[in-house]
This record gives structure tokens, sequence and C-alpha cells, in this order.
């Protein structure tokens, strides 16, 4: 018995050394997220070893990495009220590698904004930054003025783009 619980210790202790590593590596010396060039949105997943006591949990997370662009179909809509806006900035993403390009129109809005279904937040990002607005400022599709349809991301074109 007394073997058992120096062993469980001996888990714990490797554990939470290994996690402070982990955590370590992640950030910089401010404190702020390490950035590491890739597009990703992370999957946290948090599980309770059988038997387990309450509290005792594990939690996970994994990043998972944007697709390339021919696997992500996106709808551009002009809401700028400029003749071709759409047409002009599908041929921007198709030169980017992106082969799934729909387009259409929509009502005036203010601002150019990029949207994101479930799952797609990396590619939203990957397609702001083509689209040349900030990738921390993509929104899930829900607060979109159009229907995603089949896309992963939908890219609203206000005033203040020129692609």
């Amino acid at each position: 018995m007394v073997r058992d619980n120096a062993v469980g210790a001996v888990l714990v202790a490797v554990a939470v050394l290994v996690g402070a590593f982990l955590l370590a590596r992640g950030y910089d010396e401010e404190g702020g997220v390490v950035d590491t060039g890739e597009s990703a949105s992370a999957t946290t997943t948090t599980t309770a070893a059988a038997g387990a006591g309450a509290g005792d949990t594990t939690t996970t997370t994994a990043a998972t990495a944007a697709r390339p662009p021919a696997q992500v179909p996106v709808l551009v809509v002009n809401g700028a009220g400029v003749a071709g806006a759409a047409g002009t900035l599908k041929t921007k993403l198709t030169a980017a590698g992106y082969t799934s390009v729909e387009t259409g129109n929509t009502s005036p809005v203010t601002a150019t904004s990029v949207y994101y279904a479930e799952g797609a937040q990396a590619e939203a990002q990957a397609v702001a930054t083509v689209v040349g607005t900030d990738p921390a400022a993509v929104k899930p599709v829900s607060g979109a003025p159009v229907s995603a349809g089949s896309a992963l991301v939908v890219v609203v074109i206000g005033p203040n783009t020129t692609a």
C-alpha cells in the first residue's frame, strides 16, 4: 500500500514538472503567448480518470492547423456597393490558392468583416490575411449578414477594402 502511494506521488510530480515545462515553452518573458507563425485553432478536452474522485480531471489542449486553401470553401459578398468588388477579391483569393470561391452581394456594410463556420477560425484568419484585414478580428458566422451555405469562411466586403 505504501509503495502504491509512493508511485502515485512520483507520477504526480513528473506530471507537474512536464506541465510546468510545457507552460514555460508557450509563453515569452512578459507572459504573452509565443507566436509560432502558424495559424491554428485549439481543441480542449477534459477527462476524468476511471475511479477518480471529485476534482481529479485531466485537461489537454491540441492545436489544429488550418486546412490548405484549396480545401476551404469561401463566400465573398459585396457590401461596399462598388461594382465588381466581389469578383476582384475572388481573383485575389484564387491567386492565393483558394479554389472554391463563390461571390454575391449583400446590403451595404460599414467595414469589411471575415466570418467563420464552426471549427474554421484558423482558416478565416488565413483568409483575413489575404484580404488585408486583421486576422484577430474574425467572427463566428452566426453574426454574418448573409447565410454561409456550404462555405467555411464568409468575407463581407465593406468600403474599406481595396482588392
